[in-house]
């Protein structure tokens, strides 16, 4: 393109510029007022209401949203006499993501949260809609970032003002990070890397120096926040977004937006250090020092680097930019190697006035040889307390096993004054040794240890030491720990890589449509792997495939690839760099946000959700900023305001019914716990009313009207309930409870078959929640015990049979599990027993009577089961003391239980169990040993009271497996359902002992 056809074009773009700015200066007005606040109203406040998660928050903003752009709608038709609604790809690509949601309620496993997400993107559309066709110039585009801007630094400084224990909000300071009104860090940090990015393109393109100062002040109190939410993933995301953002920088803004950047990262780290350590002391004060410290020198550092900035950046040949930026690189680098290079001294400790409490920092040693001698070479000082007990300091090393079952090994403590003495502590792994992990502690008041320059390597081999970083110079410990944690052996990570596989099997099923808005936190539990709970993906672009299909899917990359290409429009274009560089920073924003969110569920917060809308409506804006906004010609006709209009009343109108569903079924909770039942079955049938499509309103519906109707004898009322609970149902398929309830009213009533039915359909829909199990066993034992008092054997025969099938089906689903899965399937104390007493009525099936014996056995443990496939029998954990190496084997007949360590260890009951005070019970061991001189000894102990309740030593086993019975009576100071039980196993039994059941009976 030529130099006359450049100044052309530029020319063509200004006229454009100002024929837009005459048609909004000439239609000015107080409906064009109303709109503009109502609509900087909705940039500002979304995020200070837990981010907008819960309707709570959300549906009275689904009716401020409906309105306000129903007035918008009128002033586009009445003042500014407009009739193209729809302008760019980007506003088709927005609307048919809308309509994936409309199209997928139709395929809703959870006909509430579908109707929820709907309504949510319409809201989401609106907002897109009203930012990029409300704002017309550059001007206006630069109010609604300087809008989201002003949102983001009230929340960071209120995560700061939390973090000083100034500000109380509930969840916004935990756990030692920041997670403000949003109440996730790293959903924060995804949102504050956007906020940064904004800030520093206004920065760039400021004209005005006081209004740069004060995104300067912005910007450090955004980052010193994002630092101290302690998000991992978006820390390690960071450098590779800003490098983008700083690259895709018109060049002669290159400069200024990576000078007003670097002088952020100064103050924030400046600051940092102490911030960190006023947090952990606890110093309200100190805090707010550290962070106003942080400020004044992000301002001073403004004053000197905004002039060389605009020194170079005007002046500069790109070239020579290009060299600084990649100068400034490379020192950024060696600054991020120096801090973690550079180490300190692990100091812990406790004041005078401190109370004791363990203060412990664990390192992780992996690649451990089993059975090997190892030494821990480590300098320390040390301050002792007053008395001898006082030890100043600890050092602990503790083995883990494949199993990560953890086994301290070595215990050293120092009771001496020491000053930077050296000493090696030597000792041998365990046999099942995997990993280690070693502690360094401190516990008592007016104590303190220093730990220097710690070295790990195998006896005799000092060569080939691992040096073990203790902590950092520059670096707070709070950081540090969370860097040293980055590994792709996380249970973060390897959660997140189960909820994605768990995904695309659900996607597999669902394809076109998907499964409603909400379908992941509905149907993830009929497909999980192992147990965990999760309400969301963690990843946006999954999640959006689970609930919309392929269609939205498609959807989201026609928007996405619009948003991209609108980009372009506006780079192509000559001039404009101040447009083009605001542009980018929203891009850029936009691009943190939803790269974020492929590993986290930010976009599932509706304030943050907002955000990226926002900044997709900047983006369309600013395309449109380049063509002229005369007004249309002609009449249209009312294709495209109708629908638009439609939506505003579909969001309005719903929002409010469902918001009045939402504040009766709150009166109708109060009424239940005043114990006014007619007061809240009344507020639950208007809620139900309200919001027909929630299934828990129906449901709680259901069970007043079943009370009363009991109470009444109202048949009319009973079936009414019932069909409740069929709606309920129906809404909510997926949902166990509500099947479970369903199967209660079925059994309470007679009707056996479809109870039972019920009950095994809770168990496949949530196959990882102990709780469907035992009443899945609970129901085959007792209906089991109606057949036989109803004579029909078989039946009863049929149901204790699928009882015994329950521990190969909890076996299946655990063998599906990755290894790495902390959290399996459980066979608990209940579950056991009802399995237990089914396989008991199975063997007396001939005795009509022997169900009511069953009713005075009330624990029992199959020790051939291992459902959870860990190596110990159900119900049971093995401990091992130091020098201990229990080994269990579990086969068809018994448990396999061998001690090849040096001290006696245990199997324990991995739950308590219910006695009673005063009372008799008989226990029945089913043992035996090829060695009658092997000498196991049973416990019980109490957790309250007398210890042991009962011991049983002197067995006198034989090599057949016979049952010993023995008895006892509780003292009467035991607490009920505080009981537990231990196995011990002596010393060198490497004679197995076996051991195939526990029982205890009332006498």
């Amino acid at each position: 393109m030529g130099r006359k056809q450049k100044l052309k074009e530029q020319k063509k773009v200004e006229t454009n510029k100002n024929i837009s700015r005459a048609i909004r200066e000439k239609d000015k007005g107080t409906l064009y007022y109303i709109i503009y606040i109502g609509l900087i109203i909705l940039l500002l406040y979304p995020p200070y209401f837990r981010g907008m998660f819960f309707d709570k928050e959300f549906l009275p903003t689904h009716i401020y949203s409906g309105v306000l752009f129903l007035l918008y709608l009128l002033y586009k038709i009445k003042v500014l006499k407009e009739q193209q609604f729809f302008k760019t790809p980007m506003d088709y690509a927005a609307l048919a993501l809308v309509g994936a949601y409309f199209l997928s309620v139709f395929a809703a496993v959870n006909m509430r949260s579908a109707v929820g997400e709907f309504l949510k993107y319409i809201n989401y559309f609106i907002v897109f809609y009203m930012v990029s066709d409300f704002a017309r110039t550059e001007k206006d585009i630069r109010v609604v970032l300087w809008a989201m801007v002003l949102s983001a630094f009230g929340v960071a400084f209120v995560g700061i003002g939390a973090a000083a224990s100034t500000f109380t909000y509930n969840g916004a300071f935990v756990g030692g990070r920041i997670n403000s009104t949003l109440q996730y860090p790293n959903t924060l940090a995804a949102y504050l890397t956007a906020a940064f990015m904004i800030a520093a393109s206004l920065w760039a393109t400021g004209q005005k120096r006081w209004q740069k100062g004060i995104l300067a002040f912005i910007n450090y109190t955004i980052l010193l926040c994002f630092i101290f939410t302690l998000s991992r993933g978006a820390w390690l995301m960071f450098p590779a977004l800003f490098l983008i953002f700083i690259l895709g920088m018109p060049g002669q803004y290159r400069m200024k937006a990576l000078s007003c950047s670097i002088q952020t990262f100064i103050s924030a780290a400046a600051a940092s250090p102490g911030f960190s350590m006023a947090i952990s002391a606890n110093r309200e004060s100190l805090v707010w020092l550290w962070y106003l410290a942080g400020a004044v020198l992000s301002i001073a550092l403004f004053y000197i680097i905004e002039k060389i900035s605009e020194h170079f950046a005007l002046r500069i040949r790109p070239k020579v930019a290009l060299s600084v930026f990649v100068v400034l690189i490379i020192l950024g680098g060696l600054g991020a190697y120096a801090a973690l290079t550079t180490e300190a001294p692990l100091a812990i400790s406790h004041s005078e006035d401190e109370e004791a409490s363990w203060k412990t920092s664990w390192y992780p040693i992996k690649d451990v040889k089993p059975d090997t001698e190892y030494t821990l070479r480590i300098t320390l000082s040390a301050k002792p307390g007053k008395t001898e007990e006082e030890w100043g300091g600890a050092i602990f090393i503790n083995s883990i096993d494949e199993n990560s079952s953890s086994v301290r090994i070595m215990n050293e403590h120092i009771n001496e004054n020491l000053s930077k003495e050296t000493r090696e502590v030597t000792f041998t792994t365990r046999p099942d040794t995997k990993s280690l992990s070693i502690g360094f502690s401190n516990y008592f008041p007016d104590t303190k240890a220093t730990f220097y320059d710690a070295e790990f390597f195998e006896a005799g081999d000092a060569a080939a030491a691992k040096h073990i970083i203790l902590a950092y110079k520059y670096i707070p410990e709070s950081i540090s720990r969370r860097i040293m944690s980055i590994s792709t052996e996380d249970s973060s990570f390897t959660g997140r890589v189960s909820f994605y596989r768990d995904a695309l099997k659900i996607i597999k099923d669902h394809p076109v449509l998907g499964t409603g808005g909400g379908g992941w936190k509905s149907i993830y539990q009929a497909y999980q792997s192992y147990r965990y709970f999760t309400t969301e993906v963690h990843n946006f672009f999954l999640q959006l495939w689970v609930e919309t299909g392929t269609i939205g899917i498609l959807a989201l990359a026609a928007l996405l690839l619009c948003t991209a290409a609108s980009v372009y429009t506006v780079y192509k274009v000559d001039g404009q760099a101040p447009l083009k560089t605001i542009t980018w920073g929203a891009f850029a924003g936009a691009a943190a946000l939803l790269g974020h969110s492929a590993m986290d569920f930010n976009l599932s917060l509706g304030a943050v959700a907002f955000y990226l809308w926002q900044l997709l409506g900047v983006i369309r804006c600013s395309t449109a900023t380049l063509k002229p906004q005369a007004k249309a010609e002609g009449n249209k006709g009312l294709w495209q305001p109708l629908p638009l209009g439609g939506l505003a009343c579909i969001l309005a109108v719903l929002g409010f019914l469902l918001y009045q569903g939402y504040t009766y079924s709150q009166q109708a909770v109060k009424s239940v716990q005043e114990q006014d039942i007619m007061q809240a079955r009344e507020y639950f049938e208007k809620a139900a009313k309200y919001d027909p499509y929630t299934a828990s309103y129906k449901a709680d519906l259901a069970q007043l009207d079943y009370f009363i109707a009991r109470q009444t004898e109202d048949d009319g009322l009973l079936k009414k309930s019932e069909q409740m609970r069929l709606e309920a149902v129906k809404l909510d398929p997926y949902n166990a409870m509500l099947r479970t309830q369903l199967a209660a009213y079925y059994l309470e009533n007679g009707r056996l078959d479809e109870g039972i039915s019920e009950l095994e359909k809770s168990c496949m829909i949530n196959p990882f929640n102990s709780e469907n199990w035992e009443n899945r066993a609970d129901a085959y034992l007792k209906t089991a015990i109606m057949y036989l008092q109803q004579e029909q054997k078989q039946k009863a025969l049929e149901l204790t049979a699928k009882s015994q099938e329950l521990f190969n089906e909890i076996f299946e689903y655990n063998a599906r599990a990755p290894k790495s899965a902390r959290d399996k399937l459980d066979v608990t104390n209940e579950l056991m027993l009802y399995i237990y007493k089914s396989k008991l009525l199975a063997e007396n099936i001939d005795d009509k009577n022997y169900y009511k014996t069953l009713d005075n056995l009330i624990f029992a443990s199959d020790f051939t089961i291992d459902a959870d496939n860990d190596k110990a029998p159900d119900l049971w954990r093995i401990y091992n003391s130091q020098n201990g190496l229990l080994e269990v084997s579990i086969d068809k007949n018994a448990a396999k239980v061998t001690n090849r360590g040096e001290e006696p260890s245990h199997v324990i009951t991995k739950n308590d169990i219910t006695l009673e005070p005063n009372t008799d019970y008989m226990v029945n061991l089913a043992v035996g040993s090829l060695n009658p001189e092997t000498k196991p000894i049973f416990n019980i102990f109490s957790r309250k009271g007398k210890n042991p309740q009962h011991q049983q030593s002197d067995m006198g086993l034989n090599p057949e497996i016979t049952n010993i019975s023995s008895t006892f009576t509780t003292t009467e100071d035991i607490e009920d359902g505080a009981a537990w039980l231990r196995i011990d196993i002596p010393e060198n039994t490497r004679d197995a002992i076996y051991i195939k059941a526990v029982e205890i009976w009332h006498k």
